[in-house]
């Protein structure tokens, strides 16, 4: 792509020449740049040559074995990584196709407090012809109706993690308490847990019965914020991850005489033969934004 910028009729930058500049900058050499633009080194040492003479300013100092930006250069450098993330920006928003019909998206409910709720609701904006139906549930409710078909998208906690799926993450499940939260040893850990089959209920209840640990329900309730109320009362401890931790909150350990617990995976799922393409675009943001959260 060949773009440049003008000011009264002279070429002042050029796109191409920028992102050339850039990737000597970042890799502190033009056999950096080389690697990361697929150009030759006659190519990058020939485009920033442009640049300069453009500019008619130095911006990089030259070694036999690395590459340092002059004051000009460091300037135009922030500049430049500015400029390529606007116009890759508007790239992308300019040539998104619209698309049209319908998403069945179903989700737990902590996945929905997680950045990716606004990776949906940038989805929801700029493709106003796709009508995005979003249902909360428990992983173990969803899973069959995405295999049957009923949902176009689906994102699951697997524990243990199978690696099923397209995998978003994973992290490790915790003991949450209150920190004025104390329990005499030899008593009945006091719980407050989503009903089955919720699977962090499942891990939790596992760990403690092998551990040979005695336990009891305080409170069952399907709303994570209401457990996380009623954790930081004082009254139960929980099992969720470390994004769901208050700073009311602490996490019981080995210390405190409970079981380590295992990891939970998030995982994207589609259903057989998937052929919706607006889930699959979404899908595809969905991947695409996970490595930058």
């Amino acid at each position: 792509m060949i773009f440049a910028i003008y000011e009264r009729g002279t070429t002042v930058m050029n796109i191409d020449l920028l992102r050339t500049f850039v990737a000597v900058a970042k890799g502190k050499s033009f056999t950096a740049a080389t690697k990361a633009r697929h150009l030759t080194q006659s190519t990058v040492s020939h485009q920033i040559r442009r640049l300069e003479e453009s500019l008619n300013q130095t911006l990089i100092k030259r070694t036999t074995r690395s590459c340092q930006l002059t004051d000009a250069g460091e300037t135009l450098y922030q500049y430049a990584v500015k400029i390529l993330e606007l116009f890759d920006e508007a790239q992308a928003r300019l040539s998104e196709k619209p698309l049209k019909g319908q998403i069945k998206f179903a989700a737990p409910e902590d996945f929905l407090s997680l950045p990716f709720s606004r990776i949906l609701a940038d989805f929801a904006r700029k493709q106003s012809g796709v009508e995005l139906e979003i249902t909360v549930g428990l992983s173990e409710e969803i899973r069959p109706k995405i295999e049957e078909g009923q949902y176009d998208l689906a994102v699951l906690s697997q524990i243990p993690a199978t690696g099923e799926g397209h995998p978003l993450y994973i992290e490790p499940l915790m003991w949450l308490a209150s920190n004025n939260f104390s329990l005499a040893k030899g008593e009945s850990i006091p719980l407050a847990l989503v009903p089955a089959p919720c699977s962090y209920r499942k891990a939790a209840i596992a760990a403690l019965e092998k551990a040979g640990i005695p336990w009891h329900i305080v409170v069952n309730c399907h709303s994570h914020e209401a457990i996380k109320a009623i954790v930081e009362s004082g009254m139960a401890i929980t099992v969720l991850t470390q994004k769901d931790k208050l700073d009311s909150m602490r996490v019981l350990t080995r210390r405190d005489g409970l079981p380590k617990l295992a990891k939970s995976e998030l995982s994207l799922h589609t259903p057989p033969n998937m052929c919706n393409e607006a889930a699959l675009e979404l899908m595809q943001k969905i991947i695409k934004a996970n490595g930058t959260y």
